[in-house]
């Protein structure tokens, strides 16, 4: 099993819901066999952009997920396909946002994914509401010591949405480790690593933003 994390979080108050239903936009990055899931019973109510945008992330959140362990790895979406989706037993999702700290997703109303790409089998849980998308990625059927955040900033510049992402997660992980300074760094394959005064620490992290969220990930046995 790869020790590693992947996340991805869309604002979906800024995204062309006309422009996302056009084929030419999404079979891009979306197969056949993945289009045909959308017409389970199960997802009748989930928004076809929502439906775009929930693989997107999933998508990838899996890059991030493996560009850890293979820094020439190109990302090709249609390569990472999208094999099964479930939908959550209440499918009334939320009237607020998505903005919670866990670990965990046993309380959390999710889609639910098996993926593979190439030889690799991969799991994801989707938490979706009317203003958000947030998905995790495991390559494993469990998420019991997966820690996620999302959030919502006052400003959608780059800068501050990468300085509040870090905020965030480095007030979690100063918490739980007990330990301080910390800080992240990006490595030469643009992921970021985590370290305090003694080095790197071996618990991998995935940052994501976009819009006016932040959201982050990490995989902590402890």
């Amino acid at each position: 099993m790869i020790k590693s994390a992947g996340n991805d979080i869309i604002d979906l108050r800024i995204i062309n819901i006309e422009r996302t239903k056009d084929a030419r936009f999404y079979t891009k990055f979306i197969t056949g066999t993945e289009i045909a899931l959308y017409s389970q019973p199960q997802l009748a109510s989930l928004p076809f952009e929502c439906f775009v945008w929930m693989l997107w992330s999933v998508k990838e959140s899996i890059y991030k997920f493996m560009q850890r362990h293979n820094s020439n790895l190109i990302f090709s979406p249609s390569k990472i396909v999208v094999q099964q989706i479930s939908a959550p037993a209440d499918l009334k999702r939320s009237k607020t946002p998505a903005i919670t700290e866990a670990k965990g997703f046993e309380k959390q109303a999710c889609y639910c994914s098996t993926v593979t790409f190439g030889q690799d089998t991969f799991y994801s849980r989707s938490i979706i509401d009317p203003n958000s998308i947030f998905t995790a990625i495991n390559n494993a059927d469990d998420f019991e010591n997966v820690y996620y955040g999302v959030e919502q900033v006052e400003h959608n510049e780059p800068e501050f949405q990468s300085k509040a992402v870090r905020q965030f997660i480095l007030k979690r992980l100063g918490h739980i480790l007990n330990m301080e300074p910390l800080r992240i760094i990006k490595n030469t394959s643009g992921c970021p690593v985590l370290y305090n005064d003694a080095g790197e620490i071996n618990i991998p992290v995935s940052l994501t933003h976009h819009g006016y969220y932040v959201a982050y990930t990490f995989f902590f046995e402890g």
